[in-house]
C-alpha cells in the first residue's frame, strides 16, 4: 500500500516527545546555562502539549475501548506524579501542581461524557459536563489547567474544520499568556498529519504494544532521569 504524503500519527508522537524532552531539560537547566539557552528550550517545548491534545482526540475516535484508554491514562497519571513533583519542586508530594497525564485524562473523560450526553440525554447536559471538567482541571491544578482541557475540547469540536480549530486553540494559547503563544508552532506538524497511524503496529502485535507503551513510560522515566541530572548539578 502506498504511503500517504505528510506526517503519520507516530511521527507526530516523536515530535511531541522530543520537544517535551527539550522543554523539561530547560526546566532542569534553568539558571545553570545562559538564560537565552534555557528560555529557548522552554519555547521549543511549547509545541508538545497541543500535539498531544490533537493525538488524544484522534485516539478517542479510533480506540477500540475508551474505558481501557481512560484506565491507562489514570494509571500513568498516578505513576508519574511523584517523579513530576520531584522535578518541579524537589518534593515527593507537591499538591499545588499535577502532571499532564491528569490533564489528558480529564480531557478524554470530557469527550466520553460529552458524546454520551449528546447521544442519550438533552444537549444541555453535554455543556454541563464540559463546564464540570474545566472546573475539575482548575481545582486539582493539573498541568495547563482548565485551558489545557479546553484545548482538547476545541480540537475535538473543530476536528473537521481546521480554520476554526487553529483560530480557537490559538486564542486559548494567547489568553494563557507568557511563552504559551509560541505553541502555535505546533499547528504546522498538525496540519501535515496524513491520518495514518504509522509505525510497525500493523506488522507485529509485539512491536505495536512496545510502541504504545513506550510513549506512556517515556514520560515518568525521562522525568526521573532529568531529576537525577538536576540533583548532580545542584547538590
Amino acid at each position: 500500500m502506498e504511503q500517504k504524503k505528510g506526517l503519520s500519527g507516530m511521527t507526530l508522537k516523536w515530535i511531541a516527545i522530543v520537544t517535551m524532552l527539550i522543554d523539561h531539560l530547560g526546566i532542569v537547566l534553568t539558571y545553570t546555562v545562559p538564560e537565552l539557552v534555557w528560555k529557548s528550550m522552554r519555547i521549543i517545548g511549547r509545541m508538545a502539549f497541543p500535539i498531544f491534545c490533537f493525538l488524544l482526540v484522534e485516539g478517542f475516535y479510533h480506540t477500540r475501548d475508551i474505558k481501557k484508554y481512560l484506565v491507562r491514562l489514570g494509571i500513568f497519571a498516578l505513576l508519574s506524579e511523584v517523579p513530576f513533583d520531584l522535578m518541579i519542586s524537589w518534593q515527593a508530594w507537591y499538591p499545588e501542581y499535577q502532571n499532564v497525564f491528569f490533564t489528558l485524562l480529564i480531557g478524554l473523560f470530557l469527550l466520553y461524557l460529552y458524546n454520551w450526553f449528546l447521544a442519550n440525554v438533552q444537549p444541555i447536559y453535554a455543556i454541563m459536563g464540559l463546564v464540570s471538567m474545566l472546573c475539575l482541571a482548575y481545582l486539582i491544578k493539573c498541568d495547563y489547567g482548565a485551558e489545557g482541557v479546553l484545548m482538547i475540547y476545541l480540537f475535538f469540536l473543530f476536528r473537521f474544520r481546521p480554520a476554526g480549530m487553529y483560530i480557537s486553540v490559538g486564542l486559548v494559547m494567547a489568553l494563557m499568556g507568557g511563552i504559551e503563544i509560541f505553541a502555535v508552532a505546533s499547528f504546522l506538524p498538525i496540519a501535515l498529519y496524513n491520518g495514518e497511524k504509522g509505525g510497525k503496529a500493523v506488522e507485529s502485535r509485539k512491536r505495536g504494544l512496545f510502541q504504545k507503551y513506550f510513549f506512556y513510560f517515556f514520560y515518568p522515566v525521562h522525568i526521573l532521569l532529568l531529576t537525577g541530572l538536576r540533583y548532580l548539578l545542584y547538590v
